[in-house]
């Protein structure tokens, strides 16, 4: 069930540039924007599945910002940043997951886990360079 919630959650992710093109309804400006706030939710949630790793005694506090600051930078920077948000994004999601590799969060999941996450960010991070380039 979980890998079949991890991938549909790439739906939007995929069908948002196409959208605004096929579907006059939706404008392309629209699209982006709706592509962009659904970043900034994916991406906390991402980063608040950390939280129960962090809540281990030996966690540090710094890990504990890091987690935070992954969605508080990415809404900045739809906030300051709207033109290039979606590119800052990609580096956010790309760099939490780095972050965890490196910091060894990712060793407390379990490798099924571990895989799903690697690949949706892998996902993730295509669609939001793609949408960068051809729309942005």
């Amino acid at each position: 069930m979980i890998h079949l919630l991890g991938y549909a959650g790439l739906i939007p992710f995929l069908l948002l540039p196409v959208v605004s093109l096929v579907w006059p309804l939706i404008a392309p400006a629209q699209a982006m924007l709706l592509f962009q706030f659904y970043s900034c939710l994916i991406l906390g949630f991402m980063a608040g599945v950390l939280w129960p790793v962090l809540h281990q005694p030996k966690a540090a506090t710094q890990q504990a910002l890091a987690a935070v600051s992954f969605p508080v930078v990415s809404f900045l920077a739809l906030a300051l940043l709207p033109a290039y948000s979606v590119l800052i994004q990609a580096g956010l999601f790309l760099t939490l997951s780095f972050y965890e590799h490196f910091s060894g969060i990712s060793q407390h999941y379990q490798r099924s886990y571990r895989q799903l996450r690697y690949q949706l960010t892998a996902v993730v991070v295509s669609c939001h360079l793609g949408y960068f380039y051809f729309y942005g």
